[in-house]
């Protein structure tokens, strides 16, 4: 229990320091513009940050449960993880380079977890094929976290080099003094964005980092003796329900595994959960041919679908234009996801059953409401406690730049963020805006660029990744030498 707390503890200081290290992404061409002082930059990033950071959960799910294999996952790979990525971001904050928390996260919590493993490679998820919606999508880290950081730096550049290249067009017959007045008031709008990308990015890596902690506790029954005011902790899939997943996969399934798997959903929240363990018990009553069984217990989660569905319609948040749709929720229909497992399965020459008792083992659960308000507020914290070394660096050594640049290496750098967001992409916050600004500063002349402050820049981009990742992985080598 002890563990878990200081998990968590650690994770709000990652995010604490994820938001002073970051608050150069949203503020510093605001800043160098001077459209607003750094106090009133620093204010506005912080309310937008806790927005950005409320909204959504789609990149949380990866990084619980999208990168690494949970069974590989221990509190203490996860405080190694978090250890890896705090001191990378405070190594490179303390020389000023904007170098990506994202990517020092996710460094972390591979290498923590290749080491728990010992060196067993299978345990970071590199390429997997899932179904969702009844299409294949690829997770793992390639198609999550290494095609996002190759590509997001590029669409940054060209994007900014486009909008800026636009906007010199539109207003080449414009007077200075106005363009000037006009994107200086525009530009507090683009920031107010880049501010809330921002939180929606990278506030949703330490929600996901600790949601899979709190799975990872409740899996391995430390919640047990819980007392009850604490009940919050616990995730829905507990040691039991675990097992019995594990059950069905090695086909050694009855009638009584059907019938835990109904006891164990039923113990469950109306949601997700509940209806994919119900789903799961159904199918293993219909594979040992209790036609009955099966039939009561679909009749159950169709119940509860329908339940989740008219709850969802009936929620006014979602209806309102473009953040709605960021923050509805789509229950997923199990009954028929289950039946797509079953295809695809049965077309790759597959056992059906113990990969629909994987497809509801892969389950993520949703991000709790106090995680996302904790870190939402932790981030909007360490955002007002400012990150000025990286500011001079980002706002002012790069490229000068005028509000009209600010706005369009902003709008740039925001949208990228609220597109791979809403897909689960874990991007960084720091590739989108400082290759925006490369962009935008490209359209006055290539020279305009500090290419010196560049490959300083690329430098500690490339040595994220594996630098974060190898202090994780000797800090869990070192645990597992003096706890064993």
């Amino acid at each position: 229990m002890t563990l878990i707390l200081v998990v968590i503890l650690v994770a709000l200081a990652f995010e604490f320091i994820n938001g002073f290290h970051d608050t150069a992404n949203s503020i510093a061409t605001v800043v160098s513009t001077k459209v607003l002082t750094p106090r009133q930059a620093i204010m506005m990033a912080a309310v937008t940050n806790l927005i950005g950071a409320l909204v959504g959960h789609a990149v949380a799910k990866t990084v619980s449960s999208g990168l690494v294999d949970s069974q590989f996952v221990t509190t203490s790979t996860i405080i190694c993880a978090l250890f890896g990525g705090i001191v990378w971001n405070l190594l490179t904050w303390w020389f000023g380079l904007p170098s990506s928390s994202t990517h020092a996260l996710v460094g972390g919590l591979c290498g923590a977890t290749l080491a728990n493993a010992q060196n067993n490679f299978g345990a970071i998820i590199w390429s997997q094929e899932k179904l969702k919606d009844g299409k294949i999508v690829m997770e793992g880290v390639y198609h999550k976290v290494i095609i996002p950081m190759m590509g997001s730096p590029i669409i940054g550049l060209v994007g900014g080099f486009i909008v800026m290249t636009i906007l010199y067009a539109l207003l080449r017959n414009a007077r200075p003094m106005w363009v000037n007045r006009f994107f200086g008031r525009a530009q507090i709008f683009s920031a107010g964005y880049m501010g809330f990308a921002h939180g929606l990015a990278d506030a949703q890596k330490t929600m996901g980092i600790i949601t899979l902690a709190l799975v990872t506790a409740t899996t391995a029954g430390s919640f047990e003796a819980l007392p009850k005011w604490l009940g919050f902790l616990k995730m829905e899939k507990t040691p039991a329900a675990e097992q019995l997943l594990l059950t069905v996969m090695d086909g050694k399934h009855t009638l009584e595994t059907a019938a835990k798997l109904e006891e164990e959903g039923f113990k469950m929240r109306s949601g997700e959960f509940r209806e994919a363990f119900l789903s799961m018990a159904a199918e293993v009553h219909e594979d040992l041919g209790d036609a009955a069984g099966a039939e009561r217990t679909r009749a159950d989660v169709k119940e509860d679908y329908d339940a989740n569905v008219a709850r969802e319609k009936a929620r006014i948040l979602p209806k309102v234009p473009i953040l709605g749709p960021m923050v509805a929720a789509k229950p997923t229909d199990w009954i028929k996801a289950l039946d797509d497992v079953q295809e695809k399965a049965e077309k790759d020459g597959k056992q059906p059953l113990p990969s629909m008792a994987g497809k509801v083992r892969e389950l993520a659960p949703d991000v709790p409401a106090w995680i996302k308000v904790v870190c939402a507020l932790v981030m909007a914290a360490g955002t007002s406690a400012g990150g000025w070394r990286i500011i001079k660096t980002m706002g002012h050594k790069m490229v000068k730049l005028q509000p009209v640049h600010g706005f369009a290496a902003e709008t740039t750098a925001a949208t990228l963020l609220a597109v791979t967001g809403k897909l689960g992409m874990t991007v960084s916050t720091t590739h989108a805006i400082t290759t925006a600004i490369m962009g935008v500063g490209a359209t006055k002349r290539f020279s305009a660029i500090d290419m010196k402050i560049v490959k300083k820049i690329l430098g500690a981009w490339i040595l994220t990744l594996p630098a974060a990742g190898g202090v994780a992985y000797i800090s869990m080598w070192l645990w597992l030498k003096v706890a064993g």
